[in-house]
């Protein structure tokens, strides 16, 4: 038996600050799961600026039928339907919304991920600020090659204590691969899990949004979001 007491987030749990989400609705007939390297490509034809810029991140778009995203679909080939509500998103600094609303506003851009070619419109343009909740997690946090879950775990608390973050509860999700290119990638894929860190105080959630993890955030991977909801938490058992 546990008991878990969700804090459901208000328009007092969001941030006004200098890091924000730039969200475009997009129109576009089908898309495949595992999208994420094939638009970073697109994104980044366009806004080369983004691998140079520490707290700037590519969110994969996310729709209905792919789930909350702590447990991702077992098949990069599945195909999805976006709605009239799915977003393109892109973490950045305020400075650089301004610049990258001119650029990406009814553009098209076209995704060939091998299971379907995607052709994206994005429109209407909209600012989400960063949140204050203390529970957040990352859909794709990138494996390193032959690594354990407990190494995984270490590696990335090392990471955050050196930045002064010290997560009291971490949690890994489903393991996810995704197509792309890198030194953690192993003949196209790179191996993902989500991961969740709870009851960190609001100055660490906050920087953790902002800056994420070290990799792997101009193709989908690192960022973090608000945890609202407790569905679906188990790890896969292998």
């Amino acid at each position: 038996m546990s008991f878990w007491e969700e804090d459901f987030e208000t328009a007092a749990d969001m941030v006004s600050d200098e890091i924000v989400d730039l969200t475009f609705r997009i129109e576009c007939k089908a898309l495949a799961i595992d999208h994420g390297w094939a638009l970073s490509r697109s994104i980044l034809k366009l806004l080369p600026w983004i691998t140079d810029e520490p707290n700037t991140a590519l969110h994969q778009i996310l729709v209905a039928e792919s789930g909350n995203g702590w447990l991702a679909p077992d098949s990069g080939d599945e195909i999805t339907y976006p709605s009239r509500r799915t977003r393109l998103t892109i973490r950045l600094p305020n400075k650089r919304v301004a610049a990258t609303t001119t650029t990406l506003n009814d553009t098209k851009i076209t995704l060939d991920t091998g299971a379907i070619e995607s052709v994206i419109t994005l429109r209407k343009p909209a600012l989400k600020p960063l949140s204050k909740i203390s529970t957040i997690y990352s859909r794709f946090a990138i494996f390193h090659p032959e690594e354990s879950e407990n190494q995984f775990l270490g590696r990335i608390k090392s990471e955050l204590n050196e930045r002064g973050i010290n997560p009291k509860k971490m949690l890994c999700g489903r393991k996810n691969i995704i197509k792309g290119e890198g030194v953690s990638s192993i003949n196209g894929e790179i191996v993902t899990h989500s991961l969740m860190l709870a009851e960190l105080s609001f100055a660490e959630s906050l920087a953790l949004q902002k800056r994420g993890l070290n990799e792997g955030k101009d193709f989908g991977c690192g960022i973090f979001l608000p945890h609202k909801g407790i569905e679906d938490l188990t790890p896969d058992k292998e």
